[in-house]
């Protein structure tokens, strides 16, 4: 994996991770464990499919998709 490609994608798991607290009012812990253990997560760590150069929002709609509501 490159430096960019790693930066960005950590970049959008902080992002992604801000937001889950906010949206399901977790811990930073829970909403670490959220995060990494989506399938989204998996995704994102693949550099073919191009999600790590999309905006936080953009990326977070299919986390929100995946994860449904009330499931937190």
């Amino acid at each position: 994996m490159s430096e960019h490609f790693q930066y960005l994608k950590e970049g959008l798991v902080a992002d992604l991770v801000n937001k889950v607290m906010d949206d399901y009012h977790l811990d930073m812990e829970k909403a670490l464990d959220v995060v990494y253990s989506s399938a989204l997560f998996e995704k994102l760590s693949d550099p073919d499919t191009g999600l790590y150069k999309e905006g936080p929002a953009y990326v977070y709609s299919f986390l929100k998709d995946e994860l449904g509501l009330g499931k937190l």
